[in-house]
């Protein structure tokens, strides 16, 4: 009976101690960072033509393969593209840039407004943009760039008038990736509003 007793508590002593190592080892154990969350924006400038000549809708925005996807796509040294999971912007791409796309034409001089797609006033301008480049440029040492370039299609009563093409570039500074990118779009929108023949 003692025996049984001995053999009773050795292996209570056993399981607490393995209990408690198993707690113990799951506090050491850190989870996981979660994924940052990043936003391309721009500031909204007055506009001094509010001329309703001056209108223009929104229309298609597309961002090229592999680039409208959340994950940051980072440039490397090699030449290869790997996407960052910690790092990610707040939703795809292509969704991401209509905002800030519509206030930097805005304030760009060249149009008045610009009106979302789903208006209903008519306008006989549209503006269609296709973004060619979006990534990290890591393949300098010791540096991380936010890149954009893009095509702008300024179409007249259905017909294309002029396409636009620009492109920008930001530091990242103390890893603000949404301040980077926002600086890179709106390089990129100034640069290819700067080819606009004069009327």
């Amino acid at each position: 009976m003692r025996r049984v007793k001995l053999d009773f508590t050795f292996c209570f002593l056993h399981f607490a101690l393995v209990s408690a190592l198993m707690m113990a080892g799951g506090c050491l154990v850190s989870a996981p960072p979660q994924p940052k969350s990043w936003v391309v924006s721009a500031p909204r400038k007055p506009t001094a033509d509010l001329s309703v000549a001056k209108v223009a809708r929104l229309g298609s925005l597309s961002v090229a393969a592999p680039y409208d996807k959340p994950a940051l796509a980072v440039r490397r040294k090699d030449g290869s593209i790997a996407f960052d999971a910690y790092n990610v912007f707040a939703t795809t791409p292509s969704s991401l840039l209509r905002a800030p796309l519509a206030t930097l034409l805005e304030g760009g001089g060249t149009f008045g407004r610009i009106l979302p797609s789903s208006s209903t006033a008519r306008t006989g301008t549209t503006v269609e943009a296709v973004v060619n480049d979006l990534f990290l440029d890591c393949r300098e040492e010791d540096r991380r760039i936010a890149r954009v370039s893009l095509s702008l299609a300024v179409v007249e009563n259905r017909e294309v008038r002029d396409f636009l093409d620009g492109e920008g570039a930001a530091d990242v500074v103390d890893g603000d990736y949404s301040a980077a990118f926002s600086a890179a779009f709106e390089k990129a929108i100034s640069s290819a509003l700067a080819t606009l023949p004069s009327p």
